[in-house]
């Protein structure tokens, strides 16, 4: 058997050119893999936790074709109210503890599920959660709360839409917890973006925001690391921003090991900034 011969056919002749011939192949490839499927790889809806009679619950068609499943936990009189975007496999009813603990301290709650999670419909990309976000914004502003009241927090995927609304409004402030720099830098952890196409480009969008800002990152996080959070918070021009580091906790269980801290320098920090905001 002629090895040569079948590993010419196979493989081809050598030259200085192959090398970086198969490094463009094969990151072409991976571009268009990236670009093709990122939506479907980014966000993965869990099995729906909740019913009709979740308390708060609404299903709003205000500005849209298709409704929005969120729950509103109304401020007392004066109070502010949070606008949340969730992590990215769970939905509002799975985080009702976690509303409930900023609704006792006095805060109004306004939460919503991305298209495809829990009772909303449709299919969740980069584009339709932001615009559902948005829709939630216009519906707190319609409802009478004034952006002078209103803090916006995400957790995880959910730092996406939330910073890029903020880039849009003028909330009182913003809470990134566990935030990402961007989407494709979270999947390949390399000092720089290699695709195009890339979502949720939070840590160059942070660069213009100057609302008030705190972070909040498990130390220990495996899934995002605390890196993200840093360089978010790094490259934020606020006046008012700081980061919170929790010891020993990573992405899923954040609230579950330092719950006392998270709940006090996010309820500190949205009295904080809501009460140095103009009145409207």
């Amino acid at each position: 058997m002629d090895w040569k011969r079948i590993r010419r056919i196979v493989i081809g002749r050598w030259n200085w050119k192959r090398p970086f011939i198969s490094l463009a192949s094969i990151y072409i490839l991976l571009a268009i893999t990236a670009c093709s499927f990122a939506d479907r790889i980014i966000f993965q809806p869990p099995p729906r936790s909740y019913t009709s009679e979740l308390a708060g619950l609404k299903m709003m068609s205000e500005g849209g074709t298709e409704p929005i499943a969120l729950i509103h936990l109304k401020a007392p009189p004066g109070a502010p109210t949070i606008i949340y975007s969730h992590g990215n496999a769970e939905d509002i009813g799975q985080n009702m503890d976690i509303f409930m603990e900023w609704h006792d301290a006095g805060f109004g709650v306004i939460a919503y599920d991305y298209p495809g999670y829990g009772l909303s419909p449709g299919i969740s990309t980069e584009t339709t959660t932001e615009e559902s976000i948005k829709r939630v914004w216009d519906y707190a502003v319609a409802a009478g709360i004034p952006p002078s009241s209103l803090v916006i927090i995400g957790r995880s995927i959910g730092s996406g839409p939330s910073v890029w609304l903020a880039s849009s409004v003028d909330p009182a402030g913003l809470i990134l917890i566990s935030p990402l720099k961007s989407a494709f830098t979270t999947a390949i952890p390399l000092p720089f973006a290699i695709f195009p196409g890339d979502r949720f480009p939070n840590l160059k969008r942070i660069k213009n925001i100057k609302t008030p800002l705190l972070v909040i990152h498990g130390e220990n996080d495996r899934v995002i690391p605390a890196s993200h959070g840093r360089a978010i918070h790094e490259n934020s021009p606020a006046a008012r921003k700081s980061f919170i580091g929790i010891p020993d906790a990573g992405h899923n269980d954040l609230f579950a090991v330092g719950p006392d801290e998270i709940f006090t320098e996010t309820s500190v920090f949205i009295k904080e900034v809501t009460e140095s905001s103009p009145s409207e």
